[in-house]
């Protein structure tokens, strides 16, 4: 039971990390992320740099805590472990995908000058920039819904933590996914998407925080093992 302790709190400490991780890293990469980044990425150069580099945390992160869940996971269903733990990897590669795109945005931006000189600059600009807004709605916001899916749906049947937050992490999955959805189908959300983003955010925090000071509550899969095996070995 010890070495589950260890691991709970390992991944509640890893969500924390990552959620950290992605508001800060995302925040401090807007200069290069964003519509006229050209002309303002280069003096944000140090900035946006950091930002980068806590974007390549978060996709370590992410990883790291899919690679610690799954031998929990497992031991309710294999399969569906093995799935959580791919499309995290998945997340995880988007993730990086995105800001290396960013990371060529800013290179970008140092060609351009004040003055928007550099001959063909604009359309890579924009290609680049595409590629940012697509590996964020699938990566961090579509695969990651799935993931979730499917991470709540093992923590319910398992009861290795509360079930009422593997029921609020498994309906904020689907808020989520709804979101990546309509905005990759070009629907702007305005203010309506904190209303499908800020239930599973907040859910991931209480999770962890469960994790860190409870752990998991391993006794439950203990007891269904000891009710499937048999009575008497042949």
């Amino acid at each position: 039971m010890g070495a589950y302790k260890s691991t709970a709190r390992a991944i509640g400490i890893l969500f924390i990390i990552a959620s950290a991780a992605a508001i800060i890293g995302g925040t401090l990469a807007l200069p290069a992320t964003e519509p006229g980044f050209l002309s303002e990425a280069a003096g944000s150069e140090g900035r946006v740099v950091i930002g980068l580099i806590l974007e390549m945390v978060l996709a370590i992160a992410v990883f790291g805590m899919a690679a610690l869940f799954f031998p929990v996971l497992k031991k309710q269903d294999e399969g569906l472990a093995l799935g959580y733990l791919g499309t995290r990897t998945l997340e995880s590669v988007l993730i990086a995908a995105g800001t290396i795109s960013a990371a060529l945005m800013l290179t970008l931006s140092k060609g351009f000058g004040p003055a928007g000189t550099a001959a063909g600059v604009e359309p890579v600009a924009e290609v680049l920039l595409a590629a940012r807004e697509w590996t964020y709605w699938f990566g961090p916001m579509a695969v990651f819904s799935v993931s979730a899916l499917i991470l709540n749906w093992l923590l319910y049947r398992s009861r290795v933590v509360p079930t009422w937050i593997s029921i609020w992490g498994f309906i904020g999955g689907i808020l989520l996914l709804t979101s990546a959805i309509l905005e990759m189908f070009g629907n702007a959300l305005g203010w309506w998407q904190a209303v499908f983003t800020v239930p599973i955010g907040v859910n991931e925090m209480v999770l962890a925080i469960w994790l860190i000071v409870k752990g998991f509550d391993m006794r439950t899969l203990e007891t269904e093992r000891s009710i499937d095996r048999p009575l008497v070995e042949v």
